[in-house]
């Protein structure tokens, strides 16, 4: 007899399109886990998270937070994110704590990868930063893109003319 394996998980899918662009959001009963950048398709959007093993679910808190996310990429100011629950399960304390540093730096501001390590506890980690960002499954929520090198732009998974691009909507570029 083959012994099967179910496993059992409460993760599910919300997806979002506005115009042309596609955001999707995977949530657990602890909250958000990951999300995306808007992308062309709605399966860039569900592969981007991971997501094509979850059941997708229209719920309106879900819908209000991709909501959102794309009103953080256009730029919006006065965005409102404290209400979201962020689930940080898969994460190392080391890992959460460069998440929630990052979420403390202001609209249109940056800071670098050494000053959030300190901010996170983890002095002499900028490196460590970097990796972390690099890997950021909830951005923009957590806003790596205001993360930066203390020599220049830095790196950005999205790819470096998106984070320009970001930070120019959000005026953190002197004129």
């Amino acid at each position: 007899m083959k012994a099967e394996f179910t496993v059992m998980t409460d993760m599910v899918i919300a997806l979002l399109q506005r115009g042309n662009k596609h955001v999707a959001g995977v949530f657990s009963s602890n909250g958000l886990y990951a999300t995306c950048l808007p992308r062309e398709t709605e399966e860039e959007a569900i592969l981007a998270v991971e997501g094509f093993d979850f059941p997708v679910i229209k719920q309106d808190e879900y819908i209000e937070i991709l909501n959102l996310i794309f009103d953080i990429y256009e730029g919006k100011k006065n965005i409102n994110i404290s209400r979201i629950r962020l689930d940080f399960a898969g994460l190392t304390p080391k890992q959460a704590a460069v998440y929630k540093a990052a979420m403390t730096i202001p609209y249109g501001k940056t800071l670098a990868y050494g000053t959030v390590a300190e901010i996170a506890g983890l002095p002499h980690a900028a490196r460590f930063v970097g990796t972390v960002m690099a890997n950021n499954r909830l951005a923009p929520i957590v806003p790596c893109h205001r993360v930066v090198s203390s020599t220049g732009i830095g790196g950005y998974g999205g790819g470096i003319t998106t984070k320009i691009e970001f930070l120019e909507r959000e005026g953190a570029f002197a004129d």
